[in-house]
């Protein structure tokens, strides 16, 4: 219901913001960058998520309604993940050391609405939108070290199947300088859905991923 508002409200305003069409400006680009990305959610008592270090690039076009107002449509690839840790009795392990490591790789295509404050050459902007993440591919690591009561360590691969989502939406937030064609942005985005299916996991989890990026842009008009 959430990602379905969204959609309907940033179409309205799609609309609306059709109708200014003086000093219409369209830009081309491409963007690199790294990303701090981790998770956020319910029932997380007891495990403690790290973050996870990835890249993201890929290209964009942005389109200035006016001197103000501009929409940026983004194609990218986006790493995302976690790193998470639980430390307790679980199921039938007594004083054991949970460790997971999960990796998620997704097609994102960023939609932001843009409030500039410059000229179209050199300007800030404030950035609001949804993204909408195509899995890619994923890859899990775990394992599991139990302390024996008579102070053995040992440690096992965790065997699991999680299953992740095959599409996450998010909605973001963000900041930026444009300085004669080189960007710099800084960008917030959590996720609207859980990352696994839930059948297959618990607890709920979301994405939660902080992005800072650099790129390049040209003017066709």
């Amino acid at each position: 219901m959430k990602i379905r508002i969204l959609t309907a409200l940033m179409s309205i305003v799609l609309i609306f913001l059709m109708t200014f069409k003086s000093n219409a400006q369209l830009s081309v680009g491409g963007l690199l960058g790294g990303s701090s990305a981790s998770v956020t959610g319910v029932n997380l008592k007891g495990f403690n998520p790290t973050s996870k270090m990835f890249l993201h690039g890929g290209a964009l076009g942005n389109y200035a309604f006016n001197k103000k107002i501009g929409l940026q449509l983004e194609l990218l690839y986006s790493g995302k993940g976690y790193n998470l840790e639980y430390t307790g009795d679980y199921q039938s392990f007594k004083a054991g050391q949970i460790k997971i490591q999960q990796k998620l790789n997704y097609l994102a295509i960023p939609l932001m609405f843009q409030y500039k404050m410059g000229d179209h050459k050199n300007y800030f902007h404030l950035d609001v939108g949804i993204v909408s993440n195509y899995l890619l591919g994923s890859k899990f690591n775990g394992d599991i070290t139990i302390k024996q009561p008579n102070g053995d360590i040992e440690t096992h691969i965790l065997q699991a199947e999680f299953s992740p989502e095959k599409k996450d939406f998010s909605y973001a937030l963000g900041v930026g300088l444009i300085a004669n064609g080189i960007s710099f942005a800084f960008r917030y985005e959590v996720g609207l859905n859980e990352i696994y299916i839930p059948e297959t996991y618990s607890p709920k989890i979301f994405n939660r991923t902080f992005l800072v990026t650099v790129g390049y842009m040209i003017d066709l008009l």
